[in-house]
């Protein structure tokens, strides 16, 4: 396992954490395995849409994950156990 091989998830309700919060752990774990946060374009985007309400106005459940392994960072939204966004990321 290399230095920066990791895997973390959060599963989180629409009403049970602020986007900005992901936001900012997301960040953080950019910065952790030396990857400039930019490169995750879309992700903000991924996480307003998976925390979105549903078309009921049902609460919807999103969980987002990192993996790092072999060099990338893997990073998976899913909202309702369906893939809302997906990127890997090259770590310098």
């Amino acid at each position: 396992m290399g230095s920066h091989d990791f895997f973390f998830a959060l599963e989180f309700s629409s009403q049970g954490a602020p986007a900005s919060l992901v936001e900012d752990l997301a960040a953080n774990v950019f910065r952790h395995v030396g990857a400039a946060p930019e490169h995750a374009e879309g992700l903000i985007q991924a996480l307003q849409e998976a925390t979105a309400k549903g078309a009921i106005g049902g609460d919807r459940r999103c969980d987002i994950q990192f993996r790092a392994r072999n060099g990338m960072l893997e990073v998976l939204v899913t909202s309702n156990a369906g893939r809302v966004w997906q990127t890997e990321i090259l770590i310098p």
